[in-house]
Formats: C-alpha cells, structure tokens, sequence
C-alpha cells in the first residue's frame, strides 16, 4: 500500500519533485531575467563598457577615471550597477 501511494503521489503537482526539465526552465528563465536587466543596464548607461560580468565592473572600477566625471557621477554609476547587479541576484 505504501508503494502505491508513493506513486500516485508522483503523479499530483504537490507530490512531484523537481525533475531535470524544471531544473533547466528556472535557469532558463533566470538567465532571460538577467540579460533583461543587463539590457537595461546598458540603455541607462550607454557609453559606459559594461563587459560581460557585473562584478568585474564594480571590483575595476576607479573613480575619476572617465573623462569629466566627478566623485558624484562616480558614486550614480556604481548605486546604478550596484542596483541591477541586486535584482539580478535577487531574480527580481
């Protein structure tokens, strides 16, 4: 009797565990979630080099090192990259 109810619990959504498939969907979703950010990201800033990764941007950051920027220019860029680097890792 114990088997049986193992396999019909298999069988309704609050008794599945999540399979290979469903694993693979979040990822997907996850990275389709980051590469909107990243998009915005990028339109908020368009003449700033984003690279590939977010945090390789905050670690090799160096104030002033654009051309005209000031300590507060400085400081909006990294709260915006800061901001969109949370919600990526948040996943919302």
């Amino acid at each position: 009797m114990r088997a049986r109810r193992a396999g019909l619990l298999g069988q309704r959504p609050w008794g599945r565990t999540r399979g290979a498939d469903d694993d693979r969907a979040a990822e997907a979703a996850s990275d389709g979630f980051a590469a909107r950010v990243y998009a915005e990201l990028a339109e908020q800033l368009p003449d700033e080099d984003l690279g590939e990764d977010l945090d390789d941007v905050l670690e090799g950051f160096e104030p002033g090192s654009g051309p005209g920027a000031d300590a507060e220019a400085d400081e909006e860029f990294l709260d915006t990259v800061r901001e969109a680097h949370a919600r990526i890792a948040r996943g919302y």
